[in-house]
């Protein structure tokens, strides 16, 4: 038999179909192209008293195998898979808690979606099934954007709002949902429905989105339920419209506590828009934008400390200022008395120095006037005519020392630095522009050995790279020199 398909293998569309067997064969190259087939049409077989049934079963395509039903008229009930029987509960407590939160039926229909993917992972295990039935139907407000909340869900099925909560959070973290985060505005109408401003509920409405939307520009939202900033503008809403509405009406509506509502409207006075007045507020848009208060409180805790420790340290300060200048003046002092004696060498210098050249000139004065006497000449003349002892050098006794060799002078050098001041040594120290220009120049100067230096050492590099051996410097030897005596 063969049907309009097409094997895989070949592409011959020689296939044959066998019901009985169930599966689909290639007659060209007998590859089996489908095995178990459900069959969808319906057969009918007589029985003994003449009448007809109907031959195979349903199966749905949500079904594993299994037992299931044998047919109407033997055992009802007994063959139903357990999955389909939890998921026939799981719609049916689904579709109870949607009504009475009055959601539509593209609603339902989520949320058994969501429970079918809980289940396919075996989420429900070891959880009741109220708290999956709200979870799922919480996590399909959440992505729908419906005016509901968790504890409007708690309330209906008297179930604790924090249980409830942690149930949500496995398991819209387990099938890896983004969940958006709350709008505030969503439950302002709601709310503002329920407080009765009679004929101005839209303009009271409008007026506290409006401050829910700086709010949130002004990041008081991030951490914070919805309820307390609907709660917070709807306040400022109705009284700003000369509605006499008390804390205690608004929390009784929202569902927070005094305290909460009393933090919202005092992190909300923090702002600059709370100067404002109703006309400014309703047409003046604000550019500036504000920290969140958790951050603005740990800026002003962190003052605080730091205004403690410098009140405790200001005693300590002034102590170290006072040794401070007292160290800075005994500096001064000394460098003075350095200054002072260093002056009094230099004039010590001074006049030595006039008094040697003054001799000197004199002493050259008188050996001219001595030059021109003429009985100084001869008697030099007669003195030159042979050798004296004076002049070869010899002493004229054993203690006479005028003559003798002269020993070698001691030179001593003064280490101590004490006559050179602070400007002098800086003088003697190079700048940052000077030592930047003798680099300068010393690079200019030998740029051809930097260049031939620089190749030598990739040359070097390279072979190292490649494995070559290093290679040895030779030794140079020296020939000693032979001294002939």
């Amino acid at each position: 038999m063969s049907s309009g398909r097409k094997c895989k293998n070949c592409g011959s569309l020689d296939i044959e179909v066998d019901p009985a067997r169930g599966d689909a064969v290639c007659t060209n190259c007998g590859s089996v192209l489908e095995d178990n087939i459900i069959v969808a049409e319906v057969q009918f077989e007589e029985n003994a008293h003449g009448g007809s049934n109907a031959l195979g079963q349903f199966v749905s395509a949500d079904s594993k195998g299994g037992p299931t039903n044998f047919g109407a008229s033997f055992h009802i009930g007994m063959g139903i898979e357990s999955r389909e029987v939890t998921l026939k509960k799981a719609r049916n407590g689904i579709t109870n808690l949607c009504n009475q939160l009055r959601l539509n039926q593209h609603c339902v229909d989520t949320a058994c979606n969501f429970f079918k993917m809980a289940l396919a992972r075996n989420l429900t295990r070891g959880r009741k099934n109220t708290h999956m039935f709200a979870a799922c139907v919480y996590m399909t407000c959440r992505t729908e954007g419906t005016p509901h909340m968790l504890i409007d869900i708690s309330d209906v099925l008297q179930i604790c709002c924090y249980e409830l909560g942690r149930t949500y959070l496995r398991i819209s973290q387990a099938l890896c949902i983004n969940i958006p985060s709350l709008d505030p505005c969503l439950y302002i109408l709601r709310f503002a429905a329920k407080l009765e401003f009679e004929g101005k509920t839209q303009e009271v409405a409008n007026t506290a989105l409006r401050l829910v939307q700086r709010m949130k520009r002004d990041s008081i939202h991030s951490g914070r339920r919805p309820s307390g900033l609907c709660g917070a503008a709807l306040l400022m809403a109705a009284r700003l419209h000369n509605f006499n509405r008390t804390p205690v009406d608004i929390v009784k509506i929202v569902k927070i506590h005094e305290s909460t509502l009393r933090k919202r409207l005092m992190e909300f006075g923090d702002t600059p828009s709370s100067a404002l007045t109703l006309d400014e507020f309703m047409t003046v848009d604000l550019e500036e934008e504000q920290d969140p208060p958790s951050f603005k409180a740990a800026r002003k805790k962190d003052k605080e400390r730091l205004q403690k420790l410098m009140e405790e340290e200001a005693d300590h300060i002034t102590e170290l200022q006072k040794d401070i200048e007292s160290q800075l003046d005994t500096n001064y002092k000394r460098s003075s008395k350095v200054h002072n004696s260093k002056s009094s060498k230099e004039c010590s210098d001074e006049s030595r120095f006039i008094k040697e050249s003054t001799l000197g000139v004199i002493g050259q004065l008188l050996n001219e006037e001595l030059e021109d006497d003429p009985d100084n000449l001869e008697s030099q003349k007669s003195k030159e005519l042979g050798p004296d002892i004076a002049s070869m050098g010899l002493a004229n006794s054993l203690e006479d020392v005028t003559n003798a060799a002269p020993t070698n002078p001691t030179i001593e050098v003064n280490l101590t630095f004490d006559d050179i001041d602070d400007n002098e040594l800086d003088a003697y120290i190079m700048s940052e522009d000077e030592m930047k220009h003798k680099n300068g120049l010393w690079l200019e100067e030998n740029a051809t050995y930097l260049e031939l230096l620089k190749v030598k050492e990739e040359k070097i590099a390279k072979e190292k790279e490649e494995g070559k051996p290093e290679k040895k410097k030779r030794r140079t030897t020296r020939k000693k020199s032979i001294v002939k005596d």
